[in-house]
């Protein structure tokens, strides 16, 4: 009886914690789900764009609500946040972003964070928050090259959630786009590097970017945003040899370079705090953009940007300026029939 009474008492914590965390976003992600795996190798990494055949197809999830969903990759249970749009419905094609989180946070705090999820809902896309595994330091993120990451294949897994998201919903194949904070940032790099020709475009925060492990050779343009802060102290503008992190603007030109582009940088934006300077001239459709932050540290940015439409100029917040980049850059070429 003591053993069952312990079994159950153990059950009820942790719904208790998943509960807390859907409510608050601020809990660490429970261990069941970041549990230190042994690495699996195998299954098939697709880097070109594929059909979505979730179109037509009733899904199980109700729109405008945020689900913990799971799905098998390299024999691992991997985990992700998933929201709908309120409008959505399988009759129409919408545009996805994957948001990832920093090292030793969650899915749950990324989105409180990056407030991508009201993003989502105003926008009318899908937005999923993937969950880091726990690696041999205790902490969760993503394996981009840093010493105490977990030894797992996450490349592979972003391709396998793509392929699962792609079967159960209708996705826009053509504007599937990437974001992430500090390690996030530095996966969505790794991204750049290796499925540019799935994924359209990819703005990194205060992002972490050692060598790709295997290096960095894509095969299809990648438009890239990234955001940081002078005053960083946990991911330093100017880098830091001994973590193997360029210096910002220097990362910046080698993407510039694999981009092939022919005009740049030039300083496009000016206002307070913020420096923005860009490349252009690249091959396809793409671009190369860093906003410079004076004086911010490691942080999503706290500052506002003024943002030029026809109608005026409007104050907006990182997000919405990294939205409207994803709009602007799709996926170069006819869309897969589905």
């Amino acid at each position: 009886m003591s053993c069952m009474k312990n079994i159950l008492c153990k059950c009820a914590g942790l719904a208790l914690c998943l509960f807390l965390l859907l409510m608050a976003g601020c809990v660490a992600i429970p261990s069941a789900l970041t549990a230190l795996p042994a690495y699996s190798a195998g299954g098939t990494l697709i880097a070109t764009p594929i059909s979505s055949r979730g179109c037509d197809k009733s899904t199980p999830i109700r729109p405008r609500t945020s689900v913990l969903e799971s799905m098998k990759s390299a024999g691992l249970t991997r985990s992700y946040l998933l929201y709908l749009p309120p409008d959505y419905h399988s009759a129409s094609q919408y545009p996805l972003v994957l948001n990832f989180h920093g090292y030793g946070s969650n899915a749950y705090q990324q989105a409180q964070r990056s407030a991508f999820t009201a993003l989502a809902r105003e926008q009318d896309f899908i937005v999923a928050y993937p969950q880091g595994m726990r690696g041999p330091g205790g902490r969760t993120g993503w394996a981009t090259g840093l010493p105490f990451r977990p030894p797992v294949n996450d490349v592979l897994f972003v391709s396998d959630l793509l392929s699962h998201l792609q079967a159960t919903l209708c996705i826009d194949p053509q504007r599937i786009y990437a974001t992430g904070f500090s390690n996030g940032g530095g996966m969505t790099n790794l991204l750049a590097c290796k499925l540019a020709g799935r994924i359209a475009a990819f703005a990194p925060v205060s992002g972490s970017y050692p060598p790709a492990p295997g290096g960095c050779d894509p095969h299809h343009p990648a438009p890239i945003m990234e955001f940081h802060g002078t005053a960083d102290p946990v991911v330093l503008y100017k880098g830091n040899p001994l973590k193997r992190e360029p210096p910002v603007a220097f990362w910046l030109r080698q993407w510039a370079s694999r981009d092939g582009c022919t005009k740049g940088p030039i300083t496009f934006y000016r206002s307070g705090s913020v420096i923005g300077e860009q490349w252009t001239g690249c091959k396809g459709n793409a671009t190369v953009i860093g906003y410079r932050i004076v004086g911010e540290g490691h942080r999503w940015p706290a500052v506002l940007f003024n943002i030029h439409t026809g109608k005026g100029v409007y104050p907006s917040t990182a997000s919405e300026v990294i939205w409207s980049f994803f709009q602007t850059h799709p996926l170069g070429g006819p869309t897969p029939k589905s």
